[in-house]
Order: structure tokens, then sequence, then C-alpha cells
């Protein structure tokens, strides 16, 4: 039988995707994309359906896409060669004059920094996680520029991100905002573990978009910053309400999710 340490640190149960954490054998907890896609509205999972259903293959496209651009962009940041397929090419252009700006990476993809190697499981999966919250996820990118700890992401899009709710009838720019809504979400949930697990202070949050025509950068920072950690944390609770009422009401043999077999721990301290 394999011990936890050999277990895999990313696994599903029911069909949520969870993850191991790096510092305690008996802690595993739900990944950032699995809880807002179980708290997501009704409305909501209906539209990516349909979506689904008039685009046959878009999703994958998108993601094939997605992975192209970040894993240039993890090669940017190593200082290693750029190969991208033409087809994504005009995704990649633009990104790497926002990277220039940073004085040094402390993550890109996986620690940067060798006394966060217990961050990474050993079949090569990193992670970070609140024990305080209960919920994992990997950071696209943490640099810091002056002195500014910044925790950014990646996202790719055929067409531009909206940070206000759009006047009129623009459907385009109403699906904008929602994907700027979902990204900041998950950049406020990132920021809560890293802190968590890193014991580090991050100052700002940034979106990074490409789309075939332009780029666009988002700086999320102070209130708004933490008017989204709140949002956050409302959304694992959420997310906590749902799987414990499914858990008592279906087959109990299941394994009952870690943070719901104990009670929830204070926050960890963190530096200013």
């Amino acid at each position: 039988m394999k011990s936890v340490a050999d277990a895999p640190t990313r696994f599903e149960i029911n069909g949520i995707r969870y993850y191991r954490a790096g510092d305690r054998d008996d802690a595993y907890y739900p990944s950032v994309t699995a809880i807002l896609g179980k708290t997501s509205s009704a409305a909501s999972k209906k539209a990516l359906l349909t979506w689904a259903a008039n685009n046959p293959g878009a999703r994958e496209k998108a993601a094939e896409r997605g992975t192209a651009v970040h894993a240039a962009a993890e090669n940017y940041v190593r200082g290693l060669p750029v190969d991208i397929h033409d087809d994504y090419r005009p995704f990649w252009e633009g990104i790497g004059p926002h990277l220039d700006r940073y004085d040094h990476f402390i993550w890109s993809e996986k620690p940067l920094d060798p006394r966060w190697r217990f961050c990474t499981g050993h079949d090569g999966i990193s992670r970070v996680w609140s024990h305080a919250h209960g919920f994992t996820g990997c950071p696209d990118i943490i640099g810091v520029r002056n002195d500014i700890v910044i925790l950014s992401d990646f996202k790719t899009s055929v067409n531009p991100y909206c940070r206000w709710y759009p006047k009129g009838d623009d459907r385009s720019a109403f699906t904008g905002w929602m994907k700027f809504k979902k990204c900041a979400l998950q950049l406020a949930a990132y920021t809560i573990a890293a802190e968590e697990t890193l014991g580090i202070r991050v100052h700002a949050n940034q979106i990074l978009v490409s789309t075939p025509t332009e780029n666009q950068m988002f700086m999320i920072r102070g209130d708004e910053l933490e008017m989204y950690k709140v949002s956050w944390r409302q959304k694992v609770r959420l997310f906590y309400d749902l799987v414990s009422e499914e858990w008592a009401a279906g087959d109990q043999s299941l394994p009952l999710p870690s943070h719901l077999a104990k009670a929830p721990e204070e926050p960890a301290l963190i530096p200013a």
C-alpha cells in the first residue's frame, strides 16, 4: 500500500478536484477552479453549456491556446527560448514587455525559492493552500517590482476583458466583465493561500489578458483586492455547505473532505 507521501498530489472525489497540502499528511482541499465551478449560478452553468453546444471544440481549443501561452511565459521568465506555434503567437505578443517590468520572480507555476520546495509534490505538481479556509491552487506568477509583491495571472481570450459593468446590450463586453470578475476572484484566492503557505505579503494582483488584436493589463489592490478576498471566502463557505449537504444525503462511504472533518484553524499571522 502506498503511503500518504507517495500518494498523488492531485485527485478527484465525486468529480471535484482536490490537492493534498504539502505540510500535513491529513489535509487535502478542493482547488480554486473546482470551487468556482460548483458555486457558479444555475444561469451561468446553463450559459456555459449552451455556448459549448453552439461552439463544438471551442473549449478544447481555448485550453490548448492557454496552455501554449502559459508555457511561453514560463520559459520567458526562466530565460529559456520561447517556442510557440504560429497560431498562438498573436496571443503571446505583448506579454513579454509586461514581464520585463518585474525586478525578479519568486513563483512561476512552481516555487523559484528553495525554501518553498515543500509546495511541490513528489509527482511535480505545485500548489499553495489555506488550512484556515480549506482550499488549494497554483498561481501563474508571483513577482517583485520596486519591493511590491504582485501575484499575476495570464488569460487568453478572443475578445477583451471589461473591468466595469458595460452599458447598453453589448454581449461581448458583458462576457468580458464576467471573465474579469471570475479572474479577480481566482487571484484573491491565490493571494490568501500564498500568504498563508509562503509567509509573504502580496500587495497587488495583476491580470494579463492577451487577445489576437490587443493585450490588456489590470491591477487590483487596496480596498478592491480586500473586497474580492471577502467574496472568495463567501464562495468557499458556500462550497462546503453544498458538499456537506450532498455527503450527508448520499453515499457516506465516500471520504469526507478533510476541512469538514475538523474545526477550521485560525489564520496564520502574515508579516507586513
